[in-house]
């Protein structure tokens, strides 16, 4: 765990937990109300601008009046060399694994000004998403759970709670959500130990983003769901597997200068 994380989370007591989870209550009625607008004919790019507009601004309204400031969910300068060479990485990882397949199998690229559409769309998505699940209720959840294992499951359900609904309301078959249920925490997972390792959202949101916008296919004008789906999957676990290496790395450096 990267220090300036530790030392952030400890800040945070009951009260904290108690009070974030009581907004997440409101976030996911908030995320309910708007899907069943989806269902209704909204546009849906337009409702998912505001709903991440709105979870945004409740977001940095809460730490803002509890004088707890943007630094407490992932809004630093700290370390931001390497929280932005991280984010290259992350970058690197999965734009190699999001256009390999694709080359691989002659699909086709979409036009630049589709991709730079759908990469903005996509940044607001991951973006609001990030900042409330990762950058504040995962870290006021320690003021409950001091067991950071305990933190990070609890964190990544509530995660998968809040698309339950939507994939109740949206999808003709429920049965299908036991997978994404595993996707879901998966994701949040990794998001959470992507920001443990710099106690910065810029990487996640990165990764998030990128995840999201390769998953989707949006680099292609027809693709291969199946042999994307793969690669993808491949992306996080040497990702997972990049920051296993990194907290080793870290061990064993403070291991030999305390020898």
């Amino acid at each position: 765990m990267d220090s300036k994380y530790k030392q952030e989370v400890q800040k945070f007591g009951r009260r904290d937990a108690i009070i974030a989870l009581c907004v997440f209550v409101a976030v996911v009625a908030l995320i309910t109300f708007f899907d069943w607008l989806r269902i209704q004919g909204f546009h849906d790019t337009t409702i998912g601008f505001i709903l991440r507009a709105i979870i945004i601004g409740i977001t940095f309204t809460i730490v803002t009046r509890k004088k707890q400031g943007l630094a407490s969910i992932g809004f630093h300068k700290d370390k931001i060399r390497q929280s932005l060479i991280f984010g290259l990485l992350l970058i690197l990882v999965f734009s190699g694994f999001g256009i390999v397949p694709g080359l691989i199998h002659g699909w086709e690229f979409n036009s630049i000004g589709t991709v730079i559409s759908v990469l903005f769309i996509t940044i607001i998505m991951a973006a609001g998403e990030d900042i409330f699940f990762v950058g504040y209720l995962q870290t006021r959840l320690h003021g409950l759970f001091k067991n950071s294992i305990v933190a990070i499951l609890v964190g990544a359900i509530c995660f998968a709670l809040a698309h339950v609904p939507a994939a109740l309301l949206l999808s003709p078959y429920p049965v299908s959500m036991v997978n994404m249920w595993i996707i879901w925490i998966i994701g949040h997972t990794l998001m959470a130990l992507v920001f443990r390792k710099q106690f910065s959202i810029i990487p996640v949101i990165i990764a998030h983003t990128l995840g999201n916008f390769f998953s989707a296919g949006s680099l292609w004008r027809s693709f291969n769901s199946e042999y994307n789906d793969s690669w993808m999957s491949t992306a996080m676990l040497l990702v997972f597997a990049i920051l296993v290496v990194l907290e080793i790395v870290r061990w064993f450096c403070q291991t030999k200068r305390k020898t």
